[in-house]
């Protein structure tokens, strides 16, 4: 287990030079704490058409180096989906992957550190904005 869940928008805004998100993953690479990532946000950063080589190859250094993956399975997706049934079929598309990473952190006790933590707050309540 980590210390913090890290959502896709750090690693987008980490791309971006947000300093907020710099900061987090420089924490983590200096061993202030440790932080994982849900395979979920993998598909959400691959999905953009257009992710250029060299941003790909930066976030498989950080993951690959820094960070731990928080491999989505069946007890993720049962809480993501029950969380999910109160909603209609266009908000259960909106925040399919918000449910799946909220889910995840949960079952791992994590800070879900995030951007977009009004969205996930939905669904998990220890969640960081940065």
């Amino acid at each position: 287990m980590t210390d913090a869940l890290f959502d896709t928008t750090v690693f987008i805004d980490w791309w971006r030079g947000d300093t907020g998100a710099i900061s987090l993953v420089d924490a983590v690479k200096n061993g202030r704490f440790t932080a994982s990532y849900s395979s979920m946000s993998i598909v959400e950063l691959w999905q953009w058409d257009q992710l250029d080589r060299k941003e790909e190859i930066e976030y498989v250094a950080l993951t690959s180096r820094y960070l731990e993956e928080a491999s989505l399975g069946f007890e993720e997706a049962r809480l993501a989906g029950t969380w999910l049934r109160g909603y209609g079929r266009n908000q259960r598309r909106e925040l399919f992957a918000d449910a799946l990473i909220a889910a995840t952190a949960q079952l791992r006790r994590e800070t879900v550190y995030s951007r977009n933590d009004r969205q996930l707050r939905r669904f998990y309540s220890d969640v960081q904005p940065y």
